[in-house]
């Protein structure tokens, strides 16, 4: 079995630098020595030591990409291809030479924000300090009806997370993980703003890149809803630095001024600041996903 161990941590991350995606996102399989990229064209170059630091050897199976398991992503979506990037025979196979749980076994899980990256996923596996399975498949995918802001509230390292929010029209890229019950547990542990939500297609037509459609898909909602502005939802800002000077400019507060760092270091500091300051300067709103 691929063991996370907590003496096997990555080095910290910048709060700032949230949400650590990299270039692109892409279809990988998180292993307990690496991360193998799914899609044609993944760049070969050594273990990712980011995912699993446990003294496993790449020997001479699969090739590992490199840091965020990117590779070269095609630009076209998942959707446009004119075949399956990723074999779903493939993600089989090697689930089942891991002696990790079969597809049929795990819960789909769409990703809007850090939660696209194996990386980040690994670090949450050996943060929670407990023998685990990390063999993980991560696919990319097209969704349609829906676009990702953020959190009107701060996470415990400062950050502003993403979160989704329902978008008549919108067509984006994201990833979708298959999570076997153990890792999902783990993972809902580190959402505490988030409620998991289950979307049927009607919903949320999403198609990965197997070039399925599953029936549904679960997704972390906000529990607070969206940051807007005007009513309008913000979206995504893929720089902290840029969101903070932005809500600096809606609510004047001084607080939020300085450097990213800086910011998030008084976020973590005073985690409802964000919050109240959202609330006080009417920069929220309901994000229009189904809740039963």
């Amino acid at each position: 079995m691929s063991v996370a161990r907590p003496d096997s941590l990555p080095s910290t991350v910048a709060p700032e630098e949230y949400p650590w995606l990299g270039p692109s996102a892409a279809s990988a399989l998180l292993l307990a020595d690496g991360v193998v990229g799914l899609e044609p064209g993944a760049d070969g170059g050594g273990r990712h030591d980011d995912a699993a630091d446990d003294g496993g050897s790449s020997g001479d199976g699969p090739q590992h990409v490199g840091r965020e398991a990117v590779g070269s992503a095609p630009a076209q979506p998942a959707e446009d291809q004119e075949r399956p990037l990723v074999d779903r025979r493939e993600i089989e196979r090697a689930l089942a030479a891991a002696g990790a749980a079969p597809l049929a076994e795990r819960t789909l899980v769409l990703a809007v924000g850090s939660n696209q990256t194996p990386r980040t996923i690994a670090r949450k596996y050996r943060r929670a300090g407990r023998e685990l399975d990390v063999t993980t498949p991560f696919v990319r995918c097209t969704v349609h009806g829906l676009a990702v802001g953020h959190v009107p509230r701060a996470a415990a390292p400062g950050y502003v997370p993403a979160a989704p929010y329902r978008a008549e029209g919108e067509r984006m890229e994201l990833v979708a993980t298959w999570f076997d019950k153990a890792q999902l547990a783990v993972v809902d542990e580190t959402e505490p703003n988030y409620d998991r939500l289950r979307l049927a297609a009607a919903n949320l037509p999403l198609v990965l890149a197997t070039g399925e459609r599953p029936e549904h898909v679960d997704v972390y909602a906000s529990r607070w809803g969206v940051l807007a502005r005007d009513g309008v939802p913000i979206p995504l800002r893929h720089r902290q630095q840029e969101l903070f000077d932005e809500l600096q400019g809606l609510t004047g507060e001084t607080r939020l001024i300085g450097d990213a760092a800086e910011v998030c270091g008084r976020l973590a500091a005073q985690p409802d600041l964000g919050h109240d300051l959202a609330r006080e300067h009417r920069l929220v709103v309901a994000d229009g996903l189904p809740r039963s």
